[in-house]
């Protein structure tokens, strides 16, 4: 009789701890998947106009006295592109390959694909005729190793709202055959979401913060899908992941249908331009544009500042947003430090990057920092892509890992304020992801 109550006690241990263990496991589902917020954002109050010159030029004269930006938005348009990993089983040069399609103004039409180095570096191989800046590779791993024309004989690259068809053949730079292939025939139907590609997490000496949004992102499935990935004769596995979307497992195998390319202060742009604001609008701003980057300029006082910055291209746009607004840089007293936050926004789905920024004048020289210590905050997305970005923290804290100075020395006190200033400025990554 004690046999059977001591059975009884354990079994029904046995199912009590089987409770706790599955509202455990709810529990931390739960936890992983719940949506991102995005912290608030408020304006914060004017910049106090004690921080600027009083003498020898007084502040009656501000006018007078040019209304600068140290900064630069680049935009780079792209059709598509599809990312194939093959960490796991390398090749004795690649690890992946990244196929990109063009056909813009900008580019020309053409497809490109980039080979992901075992060193960490990319080779781009490329169609005639398409226009490429050899300093956009750049962001891209630990920079460009070699950039080299190649036709790719019928090559297929479709990324429809059924998933990807995609048949890619080229010769690499040993004049090894290359062939990619994928191709989707699940007809379920998808959800594509947005997201930061963490593309900088791996840039050792970047030349610019590189924003690439990847709207219309999607992962290959596996269901129904035929792949393949050859070099040199011998077929290559792509990575494993253990993700579900939509109720199907998928690849690590990745595409977007409408990528946006952002660089933000790309070195080779560095130079302080003069903004020359038009008339005040409703709400008290005023608008300038330079080298393609639209500029929000309001007044404090005689003073004039910087709300945002924002570049268009197409259907996509970027937006910088600085709180306090950005004080005029050339109006400000010596010994003066001004300090606040910024955020980068583009379409809702791909989320936002945060940051701090700061100012100080000291002597003859500006000094500006600017530091995406927020990371990136997501969009709306589905609960296994809300999990991921959880366990794999490098996905949101990549951007934290940038850090950007610059100095402009200012002309002497009795000198006119005339471009071109002395102006240094760059990149670094302060720390891994």
């Amino acid at each position: 009789m004690k046999a059977k109550r001591g059975g009884l006690r354990i079994r029904r241990g046995l199912l009590a701890l089987s409770v706790v263990v599955i509202v455990l496991l709810f529990s931390a589902v739960l936890f992983l998947t719940r949506p991102f917020r995005e912290p608030g954002w408020e304006q914060a109050p004017p910049n106090p106009e004690s921080i600027y010159i009083r003498g020898p030029i007084d502040p009656s004269a501000a006018g007078g006295i040019p209304v600068v930006s140290p900064f630069h938005l680049q935009t780079d348009p792209m059709q598509g592109l599809l990312l194939i990993n093959f960490d796991q089983d390398p090749d004795s040069i690649y690890v992946g390959f990244e196929p990109q399609f063009f056909d813009d103004a900008v580019h020309g039409r053409g497809l490109l694909v980039i080979g992901w180095r075992v060193d960490g570096k990319v080779d781009v191989f490329h169609e005639a005729g398409l226009q490429l800046d050899p300093r956009t590779y750049g962001i891209t791993g630990t920079g460009l190793h070699m950039m080299a024309e190649r036709t790719f004989p019928e090559a297929l690259f479709e990324l429809r709202p059924g998933g990807v068809q995609a048949d890619i053949s080229f010769r690499d730079l040993k004049d090894r055959p290359v062939r990619l292939v994928v191709r989707e025939s699940d007809p379920r139907p998808r959800t594509p979401f947005g997201l930061l590609a963490p593309m900088g997490s791996a840039a050792s000496d970047p030349p610019a913060l590189p924003l690439v949004y990847v709207d219309g992102f999607y992962f290959v499935r596996r269901a129904g899908t035929e792949y393949l990935i050859e070099i040199d004769g011998r077929s290559h596995r792509n990575d494993f992941i253990p993700l579900i979307l939509d109720g199907t497992a998928v690849h690590f195998l990745r595409y977007s249908a409408a990528p946006f390319i952002v660089t933000w202060n790309p070195d080779a742009e560095a130079k302080v331009r003069i903004l020359e604001p038009g008339p005040v609008m409703p709400g008290g701003a005023a608008v300038a544009d330079a080298d393609g980057v639209r500029y929000h300029v309001e007044a404090n006082g005689v003073f004039r500042e910087i709300r945002r910055m924002s570049r268009r291209e197409g259907d996509h746009e970027v937006i910088v947003e600085f709180t306090p607004a950005l004080p005029q840089l050339l109006a400000l007293a010596d010994g003066v430090e001004v300090s606040g936050e910024f955020r980068i926004t583009a379409q809702p789905s791909v989320g936002t990057v945060r940051g701090s920024w700061q100012v100080v004048r000291q002597g003859g020289e500006l000094h500006l920092e600017i530091a995406p210590d927020g990371g990136w905050t997501p969009g709306p997305a589905p609960p296994m892509a809300r999990a991921l970005f959880r366990v794999v923290p490098m996905f949101r804290h990549w951007p934290a890992t940038y850090l950007w100075r610059g100095t402009i020395q200012l002309p002497a006190p009795d000198a006119a304020f005339e471009q071109p200033l002395a102006f240094r400025s760059g990149w670094q990554r302060i720390s891994e992801p």
